[in-house]
């Protein structure tokens, strides 16, 4: 979830979230998910676990040619790591990836990455 999504299903408005991230985090936590992960552009994400950890994951950064299809790339990569077993922060940095490569691109479906090409770019900037 981005900022405007967390405020949305904490209940609260977007400059509530800005000013304690923490309660509204509590809040969804508390509907029994195991961690939130919240996207946060250029900051990168962060996930925040129910036992009140939490892990950051930096970004990548590039230049931003379009936006569409940059939070479905992340989702597909968060859940590429986690599906193959990685912890939660290798598993957002690769979603950050995969976001960053989509929204260097003209439109967002067209032009999804593969894996290698993922990979690739992590690699070329330093690793997870």
């Amino acid at each position: 979830m981005n900022l405007e999504e967390v405020a949305k299903r904490a209940g609260v408005s977007n400059a509530q979230v800005a000013g304690d991230t923490a309660r509204a985090v509590r809040t969804l936590l508390g509907f029994g998910i195991e961690a939130l992960v919240m996207t946060r552009g250029r900051n990168g994400a962060a996930i925040f676990g129910r036992d009140g950890s939490m892990v950051e994951a930096e970004p990548y950064p590039v230049e931003i040619y379009n936006t569409l299809g940059a939070g479905d790339s992340f989702a597909a990569g968060l859940l590429y790591g986690r599906l193959n077993g990685w912890d939660w922060r290798r598993s957002a940095r690769m979603g950050n990836a995969c976001g960053a490569i989509v929204v260097t691109r003209h439109g967002c479906a067209n032009h999804m990455l593969y894996e290698k090409e993922a990979l690739e770019f992590v690699e070329n900037r330093g690793g997870f």
